[in-house]
């Protein structure tokens, strides 16, 4: 049974950022609706540039603009976890010009208290790429599979030293594996991930998480082996590669990139992005430039984006509460 792993891991992630501010901008005017868009968009990502996160949101910003009819601009900002930008846009006007693009770390980093509110303080918009994640381990590693790394984790608890950013995805997605497999997995908190792939690489870290795209490439060199994509399909990209659920381990967890407004934004200005979005789907150049990325459009217009939005932030308070239950 798993039990104190997961706690020793979890202590230094407990970041409270109580400086965040409670106030809201200023509702739209009826002026605001009927000409919206009429000057630049800020699109607030909480991440630094060149990620795959700010990567996709830069190409939806470059190619959207067509369809939508105002110019985006990009603006980063990592501080704080995100929670700076994600104040930044909660506490905005509700006219449609500052927005968030993130994936669920903004429901990881809340259900580990990083982030003072959730994304029901928010409006979704809808969601635009997702990419899906993948277990590696060095190709000088003795697993060869997901098994054969269980196997070794049931027999030696908290051996196996899983890198993440702790209260990120990453860090989710490796307690969720210990979860799936009954097995005490040590999770440390190296980094971004250019600082896991380093740690795996020199050998500090046994077990990590990647994009689909990254994997392939430390695969063609000859530096890593996949042991499982997070999915319950053969991501399309690389379907060479096997899943987690068909290895009989139920660990889901593709990221998705949604977009965010202030809460009670108007519905004719959601519905203008939702419109703009749908043509943006078909946009062979988007797709084109998306895929070399290794990511692909999904899209979910305003309700289908709450909905999903919600059902992953349950998700990560399920697998919060197991991290928590054995602390007062």
């Amino acid at each position: 049974m798993r039990k104190h792993g997961k706690v020793a891991a979890l202590g230094i992630g407990l970041l409270f950022l109580a400086a965040c501010s409670s106030s809201e901008g200023k509702q739209a005017t009826e002026a605001d609706i009927a000409n919206y868009p009429n000057k630049t968009i800020e699109v607030y990502v909480p991440a630094s540039p060149g990620g795959q996160t700010d990567t996709a949101a830069r190409v939806m910003a470059k190619h959207l603009p067509k369809y939508l009819g105002a110019n985006i601009v990009i603006v980063n900002q990592a501080t704080a976890g995100g929670a700076l930008a994600f104040e930044n846009v909660r506490s905005s006007d509700k006219d449609g010009y500052s927005l968030l693009f993130n994936h669920q770390a903004l429901h990881t980093g809340h259900a580990v208290r990083q982030l003072e509110y959730s994304t029901n303080e928010l409006t979704a918009i809808g969601t635009y790429s997702s990419v899906n994640q993948v277990f590696v381990v060095s190709a000088n590693s003795p697993y060869e599979t997901l098994d054969d790394l269980v196997d070794y984790a049931k027999e030696n608890p908290n051996e196996i030293i899983y890198g993440s950013q702790i209260g990120g995805t990453t860090h989710f997605m490796g307690e969720l594996l210990g979860i799936e497999s009954d097995t005490e997995i040590k999770i440390l908190d190296v980094g971004s991930e250019s600082d896991r792939m380093t740690g795996l690489l020199g050998g500090q870290i046994d077990l990590a998480v990647t994009g689909v795209g990254n994997v392939l490439n430390y695969i063609e060199s000859g530096d890593f082996r996949a042991l499982g994509v997070l999915s319950d399909e053969r991501d399309e990209l690389a379907p060479e590669l096997e899943t987690t659920v068909e290895q009989g381990y139920d660990v889901q967890f593709p990221i998705v990139h949604s977009l965010y407004g202030p809460k009670d934004m108007p519905d004719e200005i959601v519905q203008k992005w939702n419109d703009a979005t749908e043509q943006l789907a078909q946009d062979e150049d988007y797709n084109e430039e998306l895929e070399k990325t290794f990511q692909q459009h999904t899209l979910m217009d305003a309700e289908e984006a709450r909905l999903f939005s919600q059902e992953e932030m349950e998700k990560a308070q399920l697998i919060a509460d197991e991290l928590f239950s054995d602390i007062e």
